[in-house]
């Protein structure tokens, strides 16, 4: 009798490292737990995934038309509002922007994963911009890899490794008992000091089984508290100190700290300056803000009171290279830097009193600490030096066609809108120079690595948002415009110099603009019209004639090639 031999598959070498995994990889795997330390319902891998992203108070997500059925029912189970687009580039544009206003977590989910290499840009962005995304992918197994699926890599970290640059945080679940706590520890990373895209894949062959998925514990964002010492410190110097100066980042509008930036301002009489991004976080007419810049893209208020200033608090900034004029700030004063990524402190200019905390856990210690000394508001007379120190906001020689100035003024004097999301470019820069007098209204980025909050922005926001932008701003985003164009309930402002101009960093640490020798073939103002029933614009009549119309949502501006900007110099 011939014997049976039982074969048993050993799996091959690519699945056994996989299972091991680099060291910065987590691998979410569990012992068998008892049922009270479950949600108490046994669930499928798509279940336990809508349970958790409700669970943890999330309401939207944004993906693409490709989601599995089974995924999306689950979601609508579990009252999440799933917002499609054609691509996970779309997608994750949508995401940034929603992250952006809400001031809190983008969720995107795309299943397979390997399409995410088509946002890698936007995530990058959103990495280095401090804007926090919940990512979320599908591997298509953890127990047989290596056999050419579809939608597959060539091994299951590929697409993670392509990613760990970019990502905060990143987490692997190959069981269904795992699911809802790691996609709640990545969301607290995601949102935690600094915020940035954290990612989690899951494994689809958990859509195909059944477990009691453990409940979830309930954690709550970090944020760094401050050193009270090192606070007090900060409040002695603003006591004493004769012009004191605060340069406002964009951790005043992450920390929601605005109303006290505000507060300790109007405490010690202090002269506020804002980054570019951080426009907003004090109103534009209030008598103690003195500009937006830093350095030779300052106003001149603020230089002056800058290079005059004894002490200088700056919050919640990295002294950004657009915002500095390629650092080219210059001060005297006494340094105070805070920031939540201590990694940022020092870097550009050696603070005299570094302070790595929450920006607005750090405010609410100073003024703590500030009102026990101050009993009375400070006057220093600092609105009177702002007033006698600045000069014509638009300081710009005549000119017959449109400049992007003239859209600044144009846009200040009619208004209209309750968001502006800016892609920063030679045409738009001198946007930042647009009057903003309420918190969490202006949106933009620093660094410049794709365009893309424009058309996001106005499509994400339920507000009336005006996007402005430029032709590279616009032309990779024709489609997503052409099928949400009914979500817009503002207008998207299109800077076209033809592809003229651009910002020129190569051959010097400040930034100019300098003319491109090459020009778009497409005929745009064709495109703007026929294909997003926009209206192109020539003269400043025109223009607020369509800034005013209630129909008109594209208007596509003809900019002067040759334009003057009061921002950047030309080469």
């Amino acid at each position: 009798m011939t014997p049976v031999i039982s074969r048993v598959r050993i799996p091959p070498p690519a699945f056994r490292r996989d299972l091991k995994s680099s060291s910065n990889y987590n691998v979410s795997m569990s012992q068998p737990k008892r049922k009270e330390e479950t949600v108490g319902v046994e669930m499928k891998g798509e279940e336990a995934l809508a349970y958790v992203l409700n669970d943890i108070g999330l309401t939207k997500v944004f993906t693409t038309y490709s989601l599995p059925n089974i995924v999306k029912e689950m979601l609508k189970k579990y009252n999440i509002e799933v917002d499609f687009s054609i691509s996970v580039k779309d997608a994750s544009w949508l995401a940034y922007a929603y992250a952006m206003e809400n001031n809190s977590v983008g969720t995107i989910i795309q299943i397979p994963g390997s399409k995410l290499t088509d946002a890698v840009d936007v995530i990058a962005q959103a990495y280095m911009e401090s804007v926090p995304l919940l990512i979320i992918s599908s591997v298509r197994s953890h127990k047989d890899t290596g056999r050419a699926r579809i939608g597959e890599f060539r091994t299951i970290d590929d697409l993670s490794n392509i990613l760990s640059p970019i990502i905060k945080t990143k987490e692997r679940v190959i069981s269904i008992e795992e699911i809802t706590v790691t996609i709640e520890k990545a969301y607290k990373e995601a949102v935690s000091n600094r915020p940035r895209p954290s990612y989690v894949e899951i494994s689809e062959d958990l859509f195909r089984a059944k477990a009691y998925p453990l409940s979830t514990a309930g954690q709550k964002p970090e944020k760094r508290t401050p050193d009270k010492n090192s606070v007090a410190k900060v409040a002695e110097l603003l006591t004493n100190a004769k012009l004191p100066v605060i340069i406002a980042g964009y951790g005043v509008v992450l920390s929601d700290a605005e109303d006290m930036l505000v507060e300790l301002a109007e405490l010690i009489d202090s002269p506020v300056v804002t980054t570019f991004k951080a426009k907003g976080s004090i109103p534009s007419n209030h008598k103690l803000f003195a500009g937006e810049g830093l350095g030779a893209f300052s106003t001149s208020a603020a230089n002056y009171l800058i290079e005059n200033a004894d002490v200088i608090l700056a919050l919640g900034t990295r002294f950004t290279q657009l915002s500095t004029a390629g650092w080219s700030l210059k001060y005297k004063g006494i340094l105070v830097h805070n920031n939540v990524d201590g990694e940022d402190i020092g870097k550009v200019f050696m603070p005299h009193v570094p302070i790595v905390a929450d920006t607005g856990l750090f405010l609410r210690e100073l003024l703590t600490q500030l009102k026990a000394k101050i009993k009375e508001k400070i006057n220093r007379g600092a609105s009177d030096i702002i007033y006698k120190t600045q000069r014509q906001a638009y300081p710009i020689t005549s000119h017959n066609d449109i400049w992007p100035i003239d859209v600044v003024k144009m846009l200040s004097s009619i208004g209209g809108f309750e968001k502006v999301y800016v892609d920063i470019s030679a045409t738009t820069i001198d946007l930042v120079r647009l009057p903003i007098n309420a918190k969490k209204t202006w949106y933009t980025a620093e660094s410049l690595l794709e365009r893309g909050i424009a058309v996001g922005g106005i499509i994400a926001s339920k507000y009336v948002a005006y996007g402005i932008t430029d032709i590279e701003g616009i032309l990779p985003h024709l489609s997503l415009l052409k099928y949400k164009m009914d979500k817009i309930k503002g207008k998207l402002i299109i800077l076209n110099d033809g592809g003229a101009n651009y910002i020129e960093v190569s051959n010097s640490d400040l930034p100019t603009i300098a003319r491109s020798q090459t020009s778009f073939n497409a005929n745009f103002d064709e495109i703007a019209e026929k294909a997003l029933g926009g209206v192109t614009v020539n003269t400043l009549t025109e223009l607020e004639e369509a800034l005013k119309s209630v129909d008109k949502k594209i208007i596509n501006v003809k900019i002067d090639p040759n334009f003057e900007s009061v921002i950047l110099s030309r080469i």
